[in-house]
This record gives C-alpha cells, structure tokens and sequence, in this order.
C-alpha cells in the first residue's frame, strides 16, 4: 500500500491550493478539501484517508461549530466510498465516529451525497473505502494526510501513516444548530391565523416551527435569518415559546407568543354587575342585558347566555345575557 501510494505522488504533476467554502456570514461551514484532484491511484483493500493538514494553501480541516454534516461530496473517487467524523488525537491517531451511508461512486466530475451525520466542533472527517476503488489527490506544498488501513469504526482508536505534501479531494457541509433571537409580532387571537416574523440564525434544513408545541399552520423559510410562519389556533389564553427545529437541534424564543382571546365565563346563577366584571376580565365585552317581566337589573340573576361558556373566541367578543 504505501509503495502504491508513493507512486500516486510521483504521478502528481501540479501544486494546487486548498480552498475551502465558508463564506463570511454562511450559515453552513464547508470543511476539507475542495480542489480539483490531478492523478490517481487504486487500492484493493479497504482503507481510510484523513486530511490532517491543509499546509501553505490554508483552509479548514476541523470544524469550527458542533453542528450536523448534511451532505458530503467528493471527486475523483470511484468505488464504495463513505464519510467518517474523526476525533484527531495528534499526528496520525483518531477515535472513529459515526459515519455515513456507503455510495458507490462513479468515476468523473464531483458526486455530492446527503447525510446527517452530528460533528463537535475540532472533529474533522475521514474517507474510505469498503472494498477496491479508486482514488485521487492533488499535491499541497506542506500539506499531510493520514493513511489508515483498516480503516478505524465507531468507538475504537487507531493510527496510522503520515505523508505529506498531498490531499485528497473530499469535503462536508456543517450546518450548526439554529438560533431565535425575536418573534413579531409577539401577540395574537387565540382562533390562530397570526402572521409572525421569526429572526435569528442558521435557518436551513429547517424541519419545523411550533408554537408552545403545536405546529404551525404554515411557514416558510425566507432565508438563512428569517422565517415567516402562521400561529396555530389556541385551545387556551396563553403565553407560549415558538420554537424552530433543524437537522441540527431545536430552539426556542426567549420572548413567548402570547395568545390572545375572550375565554367565555361561566354566568349562571351570578348577579348582573358580577356577571359584567367576570365577562371583561376575560377580554370579553358586554353585550345586550336582557331580563325577564318583573326583574331588574339589581335583583336580576343570568339564567341565559350566549355564547356558551368555555369557548375561546376572539378577543372583545360580545358575550349577551339575560336574567331572570
């Protein structure tokens, strides 16, 4: 393997540098390798590939955020390829992680692959191999890869060989865990139907918005820092965090959604200025009083209302009475 290897670097014939796609203010952060491979190499038993360092060209091999791998592409790989997460340990020795789904790859231009794969931030990410493939690299003037075979698994520690000046093409998009930071408006009937405005960050992936836990009854993802989302109906009055969840974990407001609404009491038996003060606590109006021959209003109790008591209605419903 390493004889087939230091021929691989003999047939390399150009120094490219490494670039790496985290664009200022991106909710994703691109991690590994992203240049065009130049020659390549097989190998006949499985085996694992670790960029260790990207060397003068600069870029980033570890994750700078925990977060979750969403998707992983690769060039001039052919074959039965996966994506590891990797624990460096120092020089060539790592913990393995979770990996993705085996693809097989075909050979040409770059095969991109979804996964969800979670990742803390200084991990990094190793490829291989499950059976022969084929595989390419492009030389990077004080660059160093990790040459491992067998490749390490989940929960066990390894090392292997390192070599330098040369880096395989292989990358993954971290997606970190979304943010909340306001709601508006902040407030709205209890029948549902609200349009609010939700700011914060790493909006993508996004798998759902709920208020106090019930889904929204719409929402859109109108970028990376905003979602537009329609409140849900309320059984009850009140106070709720609306709450956004990616692949990458969930987040609540720290500013709740308050619903509002005229949660009808129960007047029965209650004399009129009773009944009148209970119908505005509850963000109630008073509607038409109306009273059976012979009764007044002082010695009048409510023997009927409308609507029925325990319903939630919008807020300022008329609630009508009549006593008797």
């Amino acid at each position: 393997m390493k004889r087939r290897l230091e021929t691989l670097i003999v047939l390399l014939v150009a120094v490219a540098s490494l670039a790496v796609a985290s664009s200022a203010g991106a909710t994703v952060v691109t991690i590994g390798n992203t240049e065009k491979p130049e020659a390549a190499g097989s190998n006949a038993l499985p085996i694992q590939f670790v960029n260790v360092s990207p060397g003068a060209a600069g870029g980033v091999f570890n994750s700078p955020v925990d977060g979750t791998i969403i998707r992983w592409r690769v060039e001039g790989f052919e074959g039965p390829w996966r994506l590891r997460v990797m624990t460096p340990n120092g020089g060539p020795s790592f913990n393995g992680g979770a990996a993705s789904a085996t693809e097989t790859v075909p050979d040409g231009a770059v095969h991109t692959y979804p996964t969800a794969l979670p990742i803390r931030a200084g991990q990094t990410i190793g490829i291989e191999s499950t059976g022969p493939a084929w595989v390419a690299a492009t030389v990077s003037i004080g660059a160093t890869y990790a040459l491992i075979a067998p490749p390490i698994q989940e929960g066990s520690t390894g090392s292997g060989t390192l070599y330098e000046n040369l880096s395989f093409t292989y990358s993954a998009d971290v997606l970190p865990p979304p943010a909340v930071s306001a709601i508006s408006a902040a407030s709205g009937s209890a029948l549902g139907g609200t349009a609010v405005s939700i700011s914060g960050a790493n909006f993508a992936e996004v798998k759902g918005v709920s208020f106090g836990g019930t889904p929204a009854a719409s929402f859109t993802v109108a970028d990376e820092g905003r979602i537009d989302a329609v409140a849900p109906a309320s059984a009850t009055v009140a106070s709720v965090p609306v709450t956004v969840t990616t692949v990458s974990g969930s987040a609540s407001s720290a500013q709740p959604f308050a619903y509002e609404g005229c949660v009808v009491p129960r007047l029965a038996g209650r004399k009129l200025k009773g009944a009148k003060k209970s119908i505005r606590k509850r963000d109630c109006l008073v509607g038409k009083v109306r009273k059976r021959k012979g009764v007044t209003a002082k010695t009048g109790r409510v023997v009927k209302q409308r609507p029925k008591p325990g319903k939630v209605l919008p807020p300022g419903t008329r609630v009508n009475v009549k006593l008797g």
